[in-house]
């Protein structure tokens, strides 16, 4: 479960009409280097994750010498990688806003702007097929919209269908800080009757069912 809150277009924006609507996901945390190792060891055990870093690193060694060569490089179930190039300085930006036919015989200094991605259909039919998104009206740290006993619930159904909630988990799902989402996760896993327990420590905590 992922919650999302309607925001509006500034007017003039798009066809210069009243800003329209759309859905923006909260994002609650960023995930560093360490703890996308760490998740993508959660998923896949049999690599450790040394192995997972070097992959990675490797990735974007290859990445670097081979993109600005002319390359794109496809990764199946995530997407397309290519550059995006711009001007080196202002001068050529000016310089390539003259007519047509001069610049198309004026040399000019470029250097890469970005990487471009476009993502794989298949990530976008998974993600949608696996997941729900609920509208709330606050930000993350806000009261949740949820009593104790539903967000009581709501982690026991993830923990069945995952075999395990992580801290972060339950911020998202429940919409509650992460100092509260702590607490009441100790609060759960001291509670006998609660049906949740704590397992590992650190980053690598998790609740699972209790046994």
């Amino acid at each position: 479960m992922a919650n999302y809150v309607i925001k509006e277009m500034p007017a003039g924006m798009g066809n210069g009409k009243k800003g329209r609507i759309f859905p923006k996901l909260l994002v609650y945390t960023e995930f560093d280097y360490d703890k996308v190792v760490e998740l993508i060891h959660t998923n896949s055990p049999a690599f450790s994750q040394g192995t997972i870093r070097g992959v990675l690193d490797t990735l974007g060694v290859v990445m670097k010498n081979y993109l600005p060569m002319g390359h794109t490089m496809k990764i199946d179930n995530l997407g397309v990688f290519s550059l995006a190039l711009e001007f080196a300085d202002e001068k050529a930006e000016n310089t390539a806003q003259q007519k047509v036919s001069e610049s198309k015989t004026k040399y000019h200094h470029v250097k890469v702007k970005g990487v471009n991605f476009k993502v794989d259909k298949k990530l976008i039919k998974a993600i949608n097929k696996e997941n729900t998104f609920e509208r709330t009206s606050g930000n993350p740290a806000s009261r949740s919209p949820y009593t104790p006993e539903e967000r009581l619930q709501r982690a026991l159904r993830h923990i069945d269908k995952h075999g395990f909630i992580t801290l972060q988990d339950y911020v998202n799902l429940n919409s509650l800080s992460r100092s509260t989402a702590s607490r009441e996760l100790s609060r759960f896993a001291s509670d006998p009757t609660s049906g949740i327990q704590s397992k590992g420590a650190g980053s690598h905590k998790v609740w699972v069912r209790q046994k």
